[in-house]
């Protein structure tokens, strides 16, 4: 049996095939088309077309609000309220489709064959363009009442603090996601990794107060969710020792809730830009009651770090 897993974001979309073995066998990426969904859905089928055998079930890891009861999906950075991309997809693709948020997607990755497996209790946080957060509570994803998983990125930092394009003050992605660091450094967030590493105190000096920024939310998301794990993904979680070292010294020595509790395991996510897609696959398997076992290392392509 084969799975396709795609993970579709405000840019790109990144799809692969697994087979039940875990082993993966395809993989492509196509630009995003935005406030089209059938026309992405036809994009989408056609990026996969060079692979000849049958696909048993595709899982989606998708941006935005999806509603696993509804199925339905409402993502700003698509241009899509309420979309049944689910039905649209099964009527042009022919199988079986299920969705989730997209960072529930690499959080059930990780958990299956990234960094945190055998961990029940995980906070997930994604740091890129925004900042998205999913979370493992006994082993189960936590919803929230509504069913469509939780926005951490827009809990309140700051009171009264920087506008955010949700329409609120003063939110943690405003102080703490890529955007932030760029506007704060003036150069790409990659650009400020390598110049920290050359040893430039001004960059390193931005690099400090980003990363105190980022733990003011942790630290409240921590003592909220009480997560044995901590994983850092998105396009800093890839920066390594370079952040982790910083976050785990942050969170130690200048967060007044944490210093007399032990601190939550750092990690870095470990399956970087496909784990969205990956934790497709692993979707779709669960929908057809097909648990894909991993024997292993994942051979998978993958950006390299910062």
């Amino acid at each position: 049996m084969f799975f396709t897993g795609i993970d579709i974001g405000g840019t790109t979309v990144k799809s692969c095939i697994m087979n039940d073995a875990g082993r993966i066998v395809y993989q492509s990426t196509i630009g995003t088309v935005k406030g089209d969904p059938e026309t992405l859905a036809r994009n989408i089928v056609l990026s996969l077309s060079g692979f000849r055998s049958p696909i048993s079930a595709i899982g989606i890891s998708c941006a935005g609000r999806v509603n696993t009861l509804t199925h339905m999906i409402t993502a700003a950075n698509l241009q899509w309220r309420n979309v049944p991309f689910e039905l649209i997809m099964e009527n042009i693709a022919g199988c079986p489709v299920a969705a989730d948020n997209d960072v529930s997607g690499a959080l059930r990755a990780e958990s299956r064959v990234g960094v945190c497996v055998g961990e029940t209790d995980v906070l997930y946080v994604s740091l890129g363009t925004g900042i998205g957060g999913a979370v493992l509570i006994n082993g189960e994803s936590y919803r929230g009442y509504d069913n469509t998983g939780i926005e951490i990125g827009h809990i309140i930092t700051h009171a009264d603090g920087l506008p955010c394009t949700c329409g609120g003050r003063g939110c943690f992605e405003q102080y703490a996601s890529s955007t932030a660091l760029k506007m704060r450094s003036g150069v790409p967030t990659r650009e400020v990794f390598r110049q920290v590493r050359a040893g430039n105190p001004e960059m390193t000096h931005i690099l400090d107060n980003y990363v105190h920024e980022l733990c003011i939310g942790l630290a409240g998301l921590i003592r909220v969710f009480s997560p044995h794990m901590v994983v850092l993904g998105g396009g800093i979680g890839s920066a390594g020792e370079i952040l982790l070292t910083r976050v785990r010294r942050e969170l130690s020595e200048n967060c007044a809730s944490i210093p007399y509790e032990p601190l939550p395991i750092i990690e870095s996510a470990k399956l970087g830009n496909t784990a969205g897609s990956v934790g497709g696959c692993f979707l779709a398997g669960d929908l057809m009651g097909v648990p894909i076992q991993v024997n292993g290392e994942l051979e998978i392509r993958k950006k390299p770090e910062f």
